[in-house]
């Protein structure tokens, strides 16, 4: 195969942010951080998410909001932040976590 074929064909980051993610996985792994950080009671992983979508993304857009940012959960596309009008990439809202709250706990 013609490797400037290839080259052409590389996704920067914002654009594989667009393709990859998201979904239940995504709001799964922030309840495993917003866990860690005191801003949810519990989290979950994938499968308890597919199934409890409407639960668990209150509790993840809860939590969020306790962080000042408010998120929008989506099942099958990957999730928004917003905080003070602007919108944030999920490595900006996680920083912002992790940058703002001490964490408590582990996910282990």
């Amino acid at each position: 195969m013609d490797e400037k074929i290839l080259s052409e064909e590389i996704l920067s980051n914002a654009e594989l942010d667009n393709v990859s993610g998201g979904g239940t996985q995504e709001t799964a792994n922030d309840s495993m951080l917003l866990y860690e950080y005191g801003l949810v009671d519990d989290w979950h992983g994938n499968f308890h998410t597919t199934f409890n979508w409407h639960s668990d993304s209150k509790a993840v857009d809860d939590g969020w909001s306790k962080a000042g940012i408010t998120c929008v959960t989506k099942p099958s596309y990957k999730n928004l932040y917003f905080k003070d009008g602007r919108e944030l990439t999920r490595d900006e809202a996680f920083a912002y976590i992790r940058d703002n709250f001490q964490k408590i706990r582990s996910v282990d």
